[in-house]
């Protein structure tokens, strides 16, 4: 077969066959990374070198409240935006960030900023709307999300109104080193999520709520900017189909701190896969493991593994230095030297989605014959397809006359007709009225919102 031709531009878009696709990548989270110190081994500039040093392109953070000498990282102590009363703003904290944004600029590395936290809802703190709107409060050293049920933060018309202030305030801020709006600096920013984790926890869920908040936040945005979900506390709700069909909604993050590499892969194919008939994207971008150095390699090297197969990137919790026996790490041991040597893998290898917000200078290879895939642009032969394939998953084939690309099996759950192997995404004999691929089905149904 010809040589396929690269353009490194962006992403290093791969224009095959009319889709893209592009170089894949790993980033980290640090979510308070702007109350760092500014000198010594755990400062601000170390973080951001280290991170450069190893082929890490993104940085995801939170503007939440930090206390002082967070778990002996030496952070200062910041207020969150609404630090005293919803509705009036304390900018420092965005100021603060504002710095970040320069320091990671110059180091070639972009931001992930979450806008707010579900967890500040009383649950690890209590933030000024839990006091302005009597939510249950349960913030204590230990979070009990069972008595932490906040389901009026994200149902109640005045809430909303407020919280989407927030939101607009945030993008309307101004950096000064760059003389632009956060919402328009692309040059900076990866993505903004409305909340980390939103209903989180809770009994009942709104899945409707991350769509109207996408639709604020898009008025005042770089159109080039991506909108994420911000996280789910796990893989089930990751599979919230609203996420996938909403236009708002650019980027669908996949939360789990599950130790099943083999469960995560399998819940990260269909989220890809309901992705690409979307037109939208998938990211891991929270995971992780508590304990020492070796168990966090035993563990969750096998994540990463599973992630770049798919060409998923890839976002584990977290970088901090001094690390710890819970869920943080350093650069010193053996999981650093694996992520990073995991990390400039995924700078090579091709991912399912275009990342033009991160642009690569490096080449992505297409797969060679039977590796696995999602769609037919990943691969050298131009075909990805289950036709001669022994266990029924989907290959890379040399010669295929199938290449549909992934599709899902009978009875898993589906956004449209063309996720599913038989063609039929219906909710007709579903006994909990939920979508899925269906044999035999009469009523196809190719759904738009649900």
């Amino acid at each position: 077969m010809a040589s396929l031709r690269f353009a490194v531009l962006g992403s290093l878009l791969l224009a095959v066959r009319g889709a893209e696709v592009g170089a894949n990548w790993a980033g980290v989270n640090s979510f308070f990374a702007h109350a760092l110190p500014s000198t010594g081994p755990g400062s601000r500039t170390a973080y951001l070198d280290h991170m450069r040093a190893a082929g890490l392109r993104l940085l995801r953070i939170f503007i939440v409240s930090t206390s002082e000498n967070y778990k002996n990282s030496g952070s200062q102590a910041v207020e969150d935006l609404e630090a005293k009363q919803v509705g009036t703003y304390d900018d420092r904290i965005l100021t603060l960030i504002d710095d970040l944004m320069l320091e990671a600029h110059e180091r070639g590395i972009k931001l992930d900023i979450a806008m707010h936290d579900r967890y500040s809802l009383g649950c690890w703190r209590a933030d000024a709307y839990v006091g302005k709107y009597n939510l249950p409060n349960a913030s204590c050293c230990t979070c009990v999300a069972v008595n932490n049920q906040v389901d009026r933060f994200y149902t109640d018309p005045d809430i909303q109104a407020k919280f989407d202030a927030r939101l607009v305030h945030i993008l309307q801020h101004r950096n000064p080193h760059f003389g632009k709006t956060w919402g328009n600096l692309h040059e900076v920013v990866a993505s903004f999520a409305p909340q980390n984790e939103a209903q989180g926890h809770l009994r009942s869920v709104d899945k409707g709520w991350w769509c109207r908040r996408a639709q604020v936040m898009k008025a005042h945005m770089h159109p080039s900017i991506p909108i994420s979900t911000g996280g789910s506390v796990d893989l089930a709700d990751a599979l919230y189909q609203q996420l996938y069909v909403c236009p708002e909604i650019d980027v669908v993050d996949i939360h789990t701190y599950s130790t099943d590499a083999c469960d995560i892969k399998k819940i990260s194919k269909i989220a890809a896969t309901w992705a690409v008939s979307q037109g939208k994207r998938v990211r891991l971008q929270e995971f992780g493991y508590q304990g020492t150095d070796a168990q966090k390699v035993s563990t969750v090297m096998p994540i990463l593994r599973a992630a770049s197969e798919l060409g998923i990137p890839f976002m584990p919790w977290e970088l901090m230095h001094p690390d710890s026996l819970d869920y943080e790490f350093w650069v010193e041991g053996d999981f650093w030297r694996g992520l990073s040597s995991q990390s400039e893998a995924a700078l090579q290898t091709v991912s399912p989605f275009s990342w033009p917000e991160l642009p690569s200078s490096q080449q992505p290879r297409l797969k060679g014959d039977w590796y696995f895939c999602l769609v037919n642009e990943e691969c050298a032969s131009g075909c990805c397809s289950n036709e001669w394939s022994d266990d029924n998953k989907y290959k890379c084939t040399p010669g295929g006359s199938r290449c549909t690309g992934n599709r899902l099996d009978d009875w898993v759950f589906c956004t449209q007709n063309s996720d599913c192997a038989n063609g039929c995404c219906s909710k007709q004999w579903s006994d909990d009225g939920q979508h899925k691929c269906t044999p035999g089905g009469t009523r196809a149904f190719a759904a738009t919102r649900f």
